[in-house]
């Protein structure tokens, strides 16, 4: 078994001083003084996330329904599989099932977990939790103010490889979800 750095405590950094330098909704900014073992002192900026979950979800004929998104970051529309960021003390399952209605309009009567990801551990707490939607029903929620997200688009999975591959799908954690489905199908 290949052995973690984290099991080793002796590598830690000891946290020196941490104050959060900036408040926003939904993200903090924290910036914290470290000293690593060798005595090397270093600061350290982090966006504090809430956690975020993403799906792959799969309707009755085996498609994987996909939605295009503005990403002002990226200054994109992005093809990307459905996600969202949880609330306040919000699990992960009922962030899965609120988002699926809210970007597809289509409820989930099966959420299965397969897996999770750190997104940018640079400088950044985001932990997206995915999982498959499946068994789906229309039951559309509305979709928060600030998106304009398209209706789904739905894809076989040669398509959804062909979409990587040619970089039409440039979204981490859309590849990475599609990655954890294969798989998630591959031991069903």
């Amino acid at each position: 078994m290949i052995a973690l750095q984290n099991e080793n405590k002796n590598l830690l950094p000891k946290i020196i001083s941490s104050e959060i330098v900036l408040r926003g909704n939904p993200f903090d900014i924290e910036r914290s003084h470290l000293q690593y073992p060798d005595d090397i002192e270093a600061d350290r900026m982090v966006v504090l996330h809430p956690g975020a979950i993403a799906l792959m979800v799969i309707d009755d004929e085996d498609k994987i329904l996909l939605v295009n998104q503005y990403r002002y970051p990226t200054k994109e529309i992005l093809l990307e599989i459905p996600a969202g960021t949880r609330e306040p003390n919000e699990q992960s399952l009922d962030t899965a099932a609120r988002e699926v209605r809210e970007e597809t309009g289509y409820s989930a009567e099966s959420l299965v977990h397969i897996g999770g990801t750190w997104m940018a551990p640079g400088f950044c707490t985001e932990y997206i939790d995915y999982f498959v939607a499946s068994n789906l029903s229309y039951d559309p929620l509305p979709q928060d103010p600030d998106e304009f997200i398209s209706e789904p688009i739905r894809v076989t999975y040669e398509e959804m490889v062909s979409l990587i591959s040619s970089s039409k799908i440039k979204d981490a954690k859309s590849i990475v979800g599609f990655m954890l489905y294969q798989i998630y199908k591959s031991r069903e």
